[in-house]
C-alpha cells in the first residue's frame, strides 16, 4: 500500500527528513559532493605538481595553527555564560589576539618552513596564505552560540552556501591563473567572506575588544590538555606528508594528496556531524541528564553511523575504481593510496565520537592520550614499514594509524560504562559488507570496461 502524503506516516517521514540533525547530514553529503566536484575541476585545469605545492602550503598553516589551538569553539558550547555579551567579547579578544600572533609567525617563518620542506621557492605564497589566521580572528562568535543552543538550520545554509562560493572561485581563478595561486587566493576571498557572513546573518553579532586575563586563564585551564593534544595532532597529520615531500616525486606526492583528499571526505563528514550534531546534544545531556549518557551516546547516532561505516567500507574496495571514473589517465596512481589511506576514514567516526562523548563529561585529556597511542604507533609502524617497504610503508602505517586509536576509544569507553559491543559490532560488519560491495563493483567495471 502507498504511503499517503497527508496521512501521519508521511508527516512522521517528512520531519525525520527535514529535521534540523538530517539538514546537517544532507548537508555534509552536499559539501563532500561539492568538494570532489572541485577535484574533479581543479585536476583539469591544473598540474598534480600544484597539489603538491598546495599540500606543502597546507601543511605550514595546520601546523602554526594546531601549536596554538586552545580549543575556543569546544569552550564557548560547554561554557554557562556563552550567551552573555561580556564573555563572548572577552573570547573574541583571545581569539583576534591568536590570529594575529598566528599570521604574523607565519610571515616569519615562511623562509624557515619552505627551506625545511625542500621547497625555499615557496616562501612567499606561505606568508600570503597565513593572512587567512587573522581573518579567522576577526570573524564574530555568534556562529559558536548558535551551534550551541543548536540551531543549525542557519549555520548549515551558510556553510553550503559559502562553500558553493569558494567552489566557483577557485574554479573561476584556475582557469586565468593555471597556477597554485588560485586556491590561495580563493581559500582567502572565502574566509573574508565568512567573517563577513558571521556579522550580518546572525542576530547580536556585534563583537568589541574586551581583554580579561580571568578569562584567558580559565581558557587555558579548559584547553590546556586540548592544546598539548593539537600538537600531538600536528605531528601525526603533518608528518607524512613531510617525509614523504622529500622522499616522493612532486608528481606522485601530487597523487598522494589527491588520494588524501578523497579519504578524507568520509572522515570531515563525521567530524563535521560530530562537532554539529554529536557534542552539542552530549553537553547538553551532561548539564541536564547525566544519568542518560550511554544511551544517547548510541541512540542519536546509530542510524548515520551504520549508513557511514557501509559507505566508507565500500571505499576500500572501490577506491582505484573511484579514481579512474573521476580523474584522467594522469591520475590513476592515486587509487593505491586511496584503498590504504580509507581504512583510516572507517575508524576515524568511532575515534571521533569516542573523543566528543569524552569532552562532553569533562574529561579533555582523552584527546590528548589518543594522540599519544596514535603518535607511538606512527613512529613503530612508520619505521617499521619504511624499511620493509619504503615510502609505501609510511602510507600504510598512517591508513592504519586510526584503528589504533579506535581499540584505545573502546578501552576508554568501557571504563566509563558507555561501551555498547553490540552496537560497536553492527557498525563492523556493516563496514565489512561495504568492503564486499566495492570490490565487487570494480569487479563488474572491470570485467565491464577493461580500460578502467
Amino acid at each position: 500500500m502507498l504511503l499517503s502524503l497527508t496521512g501521519p506516516s508521511w508527516q512522521k517521514v517528512k520531519r525525520g527528513l527535514f529535521a534540523d540533525t538530517s539538514l546537517v547530514i544532507w548537508a555534509m553529503i552536499v559539501q563532500n559532493l561539492l568538494r570532489i566536484v572541485s577535484s574533479m575541476t581543479l585536476t583539469r585545469l591544473l598540474t598534480a605538481e600544484a597539489f603538491a605545492v598546495m599540500a606543502v602550503i597546507t601543511s605550514v598553516l595546520v601546523t602554526i595553527g594546531l601549536v596554538s589551538d586552545i580549543g575556543i569553539s569546544a569552550f564557548i558550547v560547554r561554557h554557562e555564560q556563552s550567551a552573555e555579551r561580556e564573555f563572548r567579547d572577552e573570547v573574541w579578544t583571545l581569539r583576534l589576539i591568536r590570529g594575529v600572533m598566528l599570521s604574523v609567525a607565519t610571515a616569519a617563518l615562511s623562509i624557515p618552513f619552505s627551506n625545511l620542506m625542500g621547497r625555499p621557492e615557496l616562501y612567499l605564497v606561505i606568508a600570503v596564505a597565513g593572512l587567512t589566521s587573522v581573518l579567522d580572528g576577526l570573524g564574530s562568535l555568534a556562529p559558536f552560540v548558535a551551534l550551541r543552543s543548536r540551531r543549525l538550520r542557519r549555520l548549515t545554509a551558510i556553510d553550503v552556501g559559502s562553500q558553493i562560493i569558494g567552489l566557483v572561485m577557485s574554479i573561476t581563478l584556475a582557469v586565468w591563473l593555471r597556477s597554485y595561486w588560485a586556491m590561495i587566493l580563493a581559500n582567502l576571498v572565502g574566509q573574508a567572506l565568512g567573517v563577513v557572513f558571521s556579522y550580518i546573518f546572525y542576530e547580536d553579532s556585534y563583537q568589541r575588544w574586551r581583554f580579561s586575563r580571568e578569562r584567558a586563564a580559565e581558557l587555558w585551564r579548559f584547553s590546556r590538555f586540548i592544546t598539548g593534544s593539537t600538537i600531538l595532532t600536528l605531528i601525526i597529520t603533518q608528518g607524512d606528508k613531510l617525509i614523504l615531500t622529500r622522499a616522493l616525486p612532486l608528481h606522485t606526492l601530487g597523487l598522494y594528496v589527491i588520494a588524501a583528499g578523497l579519504a578524507a571526505v568520509p572522515a570531515s563528514l563525521i567530524g563535521a556531524y560530530a562537532s554539529k550534531v554529536t557534542y552539542p546534544l552530549l553537553a547538553e545531556v551532561r548539564r541536564e541528564a547525566p544519568e542518560t549518557m550511554a544511551y544517547q551516546f548510541y541512540h542519536h547516532r546509530l542510524a548515520p553511523a551504520l549508513c557511514y561505516a557501509f559507505a566508507a567500507g565500500g571505499l576500500i574496495g572501490f577506491g582505484p575504481t573511484l579514481i579512474a571514473v573521476l580523474y584522467d589517465p594522469r591520475y590513476l596512481g592515486a587509487g593505491a593510496f586511496l584503498q590504504i589511506l580509507a581504512i583510516s576514514s572507517f575508524f576515524t567516526m568511532g575515534t571521533c565520537m569516542a573523543n566528543e562523548v569524552m569532552i562532553a563529561l569533562g574529561h579533555a585529556r582523552f584527546t590528548f592520550f589518543t594522540n599519544v597511542v596514535r603518535l607511538t604507533y606512527l613512529l613503530v609502524g612508520g619505521a617499521v614499514g619504511w624499511f620493509a617497504l619504503g615510502p609505501i610503508g609510511i602510507v600504510w602505517a598512517v591508513g592504519t594509524v586510526e584503528l589504533v586509536a579506535q581499540l584505545f576509544g573502546w578501552f576508554t569507553l568501557r571504563r566509563h560504562a558507555l561501551l555498547d559491543l553490540r552496537w560497536e559490532g553492527l557498525i563492523l560488519i556493516l563496514a565489512v559488507a561495504g568492503v564486499g560491495t566495492g570490490c565487487l563493483i570494480t569487479m563488474l567495471a572491470h570485467l565491464a570496461f577493461p580500460v578502467a
